[in-house]
């Protein structure tokens, strides 16, 4: 009777001890939000603010629009191994893998834009120890050719549409100046997309993906906010100067393409890029 108590108290102690061991890390899905901020050389970015200093020209700008789509995103723990972002289903933001990063609110200067604005991308992952961050910029060439009069939001917007023959503009980063007064602006998409000829004939292939992936080593999501500084983007841009259609467009031969795309992280037209520079971690 002693004998068979003590047995029972024992592995009720053993229970207990294991359900309160802390050092037990949860299998999940843990919820995650990572933070996007939009800057201009360091200063928080707002449509209507002009911004002086900008560029290798030190212009002084007005943006009419800020926006880009992210998909890929992925986490990156202590030991280097890699989980996928399993995204919340928003039904506005977010659809499959892809999420839209909207920094312009239609006000002022924005024309183009909408009132509604998203500065983060959310979903699950695994419990883990997380200490880096990996994402495409950019639409899945999946995803890129689709109808668009038909598209499921954030698929839906006019102003990030080409054409089926091009598919959507990856990024949106449109400003004006006194020397640019019709606007400067930085689209990135895909190009040399086929079959060409007819826009009402979706795109199979493009010979230019454009789809730069950016890895951030030193970021942790519960701390740490993930900056696109246009500032950055265009150091080494003359924005007084267009030769070619406003500003790069990412299409070939254009001469103010060169050092965007190179800052983006893609090489262009046989300038090689040294690695992106337009996202940062603060």
């Amino acid at each position: 009777m002693n004998f068979s108590y003590a047995c029972v108290c024992t592995l009720a102690a053993a229970s207990l001890l294991a359900a309160c061991d802390d050092s037990t890390t949860p299998a999940g899905p843990i919820d995650v939000t990572i933070d996007f901020a939009a800057l201009v050389n360091g200063a928080d970015f707002a449509c209507g603010q002009s911004y002086s200093g900008v560029g290798a020209s030190s212009s002084d700008v007005v943006f009419t629009d800020f926006r880009f789509y992210v998909s890929g995103v992925e986490l990156i723990d202590a030991s280097g191994g890699v989980e996928p972002l399993e995204l919340e289903q928003d039904g506005l933001w977010q659809r499959d893998d892809l999420a839209l990063l909207d920094f312009e609110d239609a006000s002022t200067s924005c024309v183009n834009g909408t009132a509604a604005t998203n500065t983060s991308v959310r979903g699950t992952v695994p419990a883990g120890d997380y200490t880096g961050l990996r994402f495409t910029l950019g639409v899945p060439e999946s995803m890129n050719h689709a109808d668009q009069t038909s598209a499921a939001a954030p698929l839906d917007l006019t102003a990030l549409f080409w054409s089926w023959n091009a598919g959507y503009k990856f990024a949106r980063m449109d400003h004006t100046s006194a020397a640019q007064p019709n606007g400067w602006n930085v689209h990135l998409g895909s190009t040399g997309c086929t079959p060409a000829g007819d826009p009402t004939v979706p795109a199979t292939s493009c010979a230019n993906q454009h789809r730069p992936t950016v890895t951030l080593d030193v970021f942790d999501w519960e701390v740490n906010e993930v900056v696109a500084d246009y500032g950055v983007l265009v150091d080494d841009s003359d924005l007084t100067v267009n030769t070619g259609p406003k500003g790069c467009q990412s299409f070939p031969g254009d001469p103010e393409c060169a050092p965007v795309m190179n800052n983006f992280g893609l090489d262009y037209e046989g300038s090689a890029s040294a690695g992106q520079t337009f996202f940062t971690v603060r």
